[in-house]
C-alpha cells in the first residue's frame, strides 16, 4: 500500500472478526463466531448471487449457465504459471465461494492421511488426528443433510453417527459401472454428497437435474452460501460486504493484525479494522494476501517466517475419460456424481509409489453441446458421430493424492497486475515422480473397469489435466514446528496470535478425497477454539 493512500482511505468501525472470504471455510467459522455474540464482518472479492442468476431452467442452459459465475472482467481473475504444462486454475469469487459451483461429494480424509510420516516415512503428520476432527465432520454432514451410505464400504473411517439422509439412487451409468467393479472385486459405493435425497431442515430434497455446477436454482445443494451464510445472518451479527478485495492486512506495533486493507465495489480503499482476523480465500488466494502484506516486520510476507507461505503446493491428481457403450444409458440423468471407488486408497506395498487414490464415476457434463464439443470432427461426419454416442457415454474422473513438494508452490508475479493493479499469483505445480507413477496406475485401473463393465470403445483415453481437480491445497500448512508450518493445530498463525487461516491452504497432505467437507469441519473446530480463547481473555 502506498503512503499516499494510506492517508486518504477510508475506516470503518471496528469489530471483533473480520474474516477475508465467505466459501466454504469463512462461512462455516462465520457461523460459530456470530451464534457466540461476536461481531462478524467478512470481505468477499465477488458478489453475492441469488438463484435468480442461474439459467439452469432455460433450454440454452449449456451456453448461458456456464458464464454465471464468470468475472466482470477476466483481469480480476488473472494469474501466470511457472509449470511446463498450462495450469487449468478454476474458481467462483462470491458470498459461498467455490461451493456455488461444486458437485457437492463430501467424503471424509481416512485416519491414515493424518499420520502419513509417522506411518510410511513419507511426507508430514496433521497436528490433529482423525478422531479429534471426527465430531467435526459429523457437525457439518448434519447441517447440509448430507447423503450417502457406508453400507458395502469396507474402506469407510469411522463415524459416529450415520449419514442424515440416504443415498441417491443409482442412475444407468452408475449401474453398469456397478457391475463392472463387481467383476472386478471392487467397491463402488454411492457417492456422499452435499444434496439431500429428502427434505432437510426447510430445504427440498435434491431433484436430480445434474446441473450442480452452474448453481442451485432450488437450493437443495448445500453450498455454504445457502447452509452457513443463513444461520450467521439470523443472529445479526454478521455483515457481509461483496466485491470487497482484500490486499493486505495491517499489523500493530506488536506485530499483531491491526486491520484489512480492500478495494470496494467502486475501487476506493478501505480499511476494515479488527480484534481478530481470519483468512479464508484458497490454496492460492490466502498465500497471495499473505505475501502482499510486507512490512519492516514481516518482509517476507505476513506469518512467514518459516519462508514456506505459498510452498509445498497440492491438488488433485484429475485423470478424465469417458467411453461408449452401445446401450443407451443416458448417464446425464442425475446427480453429477455417480459412485466412488475406494480400492486404491492407501499405500500399496507391490507398487514403486506412495499413496493411492479414488475412481469417481461421472455423470457430468453430457448433454448435446458438452458431448459435440468434446468429439472430433466437423459437418456431416462429427453430426454422425453425436448421434451415435449421444446418450451411450458415460465418463470417470480421478482423485490420486499429490504428495506435498516444496518445489510446487504459489508466488508473486509481479510483473502481471490484476484488474485492481496487484501482482498475480504466479502457479507452479508438476507432477513429481510419485505423482507420475500414480496417474499412470489410475490410467491402467480405468482402463480395466472400462473393460469390465462392457464398454464398446474409449472414446477420450484417460488423461492428466493440470488444475482439472480444482482442489488446491497446502500453501499455509499446519503444524507444530514453526519453522516448517505456518499454523498450529487450529489454524492459528505460528508469528500473529490473532490471525487464523480457515481454508485448504493448511491442509499438511491432501488424501484422495475431496476437500470442503475438511474444510467446514476445520472451520467449526477453529471457532469453537477461537470462542474458548476469547473468553479466557487469550485473544
Amino acid at each position: 500500500m502506498s503512503m499516499t493512500s494510506f492517508f486518504w482511505q477510508k475506516k470503518e468501525a471496528p469489530v471483533d472478526v473480520c474474516i477475508v472470504g465467505a466459501g466454504a471455510g469463512g462461512a462455516a467459522v462465520a457461523k460459530v463466531l456470530t451464534e457466540a455474540g461476536l461481531k462478524v464482518v467478512i470481505l468477499e472479492a465477488g458478489p453475492r448471487f441469488n438463484p435468480g442468476q442461474y439459467t439452469t431452467w432455460r433450454p440454452d442452459f449449456e451456453v448461458t449457465a456456464p458464464h454465471v459465475f464468470d468475472p466482470p472482467t477476466p483481469a480480476r481473475d488473472r494469474y501466470t504459471w511457472g509449470s511446463k504444462r498450462w495450469f487449468n486454475y478454476t474458481r467462483v469469487k462470491g458470498v459461498g465461494g467455490s461451493t456455488l459451483a461444486f458437485v457437492g461429494v463430501i467424503p471424509r480424509l481416512h485416519p491414515s492421511d493424518f499420520r502419513l510420516h509417522s506411518g510410511e516415512g513419507i511426507a508430514v503428520d496433521w497436528p490433529l488426528t482423525y478422531d479429534e476432527l471426527e465430531p467435526y465432520y459429523t457437525q457439518v454432514e448434519q447441517l447440509i443433510g448430507a447423503s450417502g451410505t457406508d453400507d458395502g464400504n469396507p474402506f469407510a473411517p469411522r463415524r459416529s453417527k450415520p449419514f442424515p439422509t440416504p443415498p441417491h439412487p443409482w442412475n444407468c451409468g452408475s449401474q453398469v459401472l456397478k457391475k463392472g467393479a463387481n467383476k472386478l472385486g471392487w467397491h463402488l459405493i454411492p457417492s456422499p454428497v452435499a444434496m439431500p435425497s429428502q427434505p432437510w431442515r426447510g430445504r427440498p430434497a435434491a431433484t436430480g437435474c445434474g446441473t450442480c455446477r452452474f448453481g442451485c436454482l432450488i437450493r437443495a445443494k448445500g453450498s455454504a452460501d445457502v447452509v452457513f451464510i443463513p444461520a450467521a445472518e439470523a443472529t445479526g451479527n454478521l455483515t457481509i460486504i461483496s466485491n470487497a478485495m482484500a490486499h493486505e492486512i495491517m499489523v500493530d506495533k506488536r506485530g499483531r493484525a491491526r486491520s484489512v486493507i480492500y478495494f470496494d465495489e467502486q475501487g476506493q480503499e478501505r480499511e476494515q479494522p479488527a480484534r481478530l482476523i481470519i483468512v479464508a480465500g484458497n490454496a492460492i488466494e490466502t498465500p497471495r494476501l499473505l505475501l502482499l502484506s510486507q512490512s519492516n516486520r514481516f518482509r517476507r510476507g505476513l506469518a512467514n517466517s518459516s519462508g514456506i507461505v505459498g510452498r509445498y503446493f497440492m491438488e488433485h491428481l484429475a485423470v478424465f475419460s469417458w467411453a461408449y457403450f452401445e446401450q443407451r444409458l443416458d448417464a446425464y440423468k442425475g446427480i453429477p456424481a455417480g459412485g466412488v471407488i475406494h480400492d486404491f486408497y492407501e499405500t500399496n506395498p507391490a507398487h514403486d509409489f506412495s499413496r493411492g487414490f479414488a475412481l469417481e464415476v461421472n455423470n457430468g457434463w453430457q448433454w448435446p453441446i458438452s458431448v459435440a464439443r468434446r468429439l472430433p470432427g466437423w459437418g456431416m461426419k462429427h453430426k454422425q458421430r453425436m448421434q451415435e454416442v449421444f446418450g451411450h457415454l458415460v465418463g470417470l474422473g480421478s482423485v490420486g493424492e499429490q504428495l506435498p513438494d516444496r518445489r510446487n508452490r504459489v508466488e508473486l508475479d509481479r510483473r502481471v497486475v490484476d484488474s485492481y493493479g496487484l501482482p498475480v499469483p504466479h502457479i507452479t505445480n508438476e507432477p513429481r515422480e510419485n505423482d507420475r507413477r500414480l496417474i499412470a496406475d489410475i490410467q491402467q485401473k480405468m482402463k480395466q473397469l472400462w473393460d469390465a463393465a462392457g464398454a464398446a470403445e474409449l472414446v477420450i483415453e484417460p488423461t492428466y489435466t493440470p488444475g482439472g481437480s480444482s482442489h488446491y491445497m497446502g500453501t499455509c500448512r499446519m503444524g507444530t514446528d514453526p519453522a516448517n508450518s505456518v499454523v498450529n493445530q487450529w489454524g492459528q498463525t505460528h508469528d500473529v496470535p490473532n490471525l487464523f487461516i480457515a481454508d485448504s491452504s493448511i491442509f499438511s497432505t491432501g488424501g484422495s478425497v475431496n476437500p470442503t467437507l475438511t474444510i467446514q469441519a476445520l472451520a467449526l473446530r477453529a471457532g469453537e477454539h477461537i470462542v474458548a480463547e476469547i473468553k479466557r481473555g487469550q485473544l
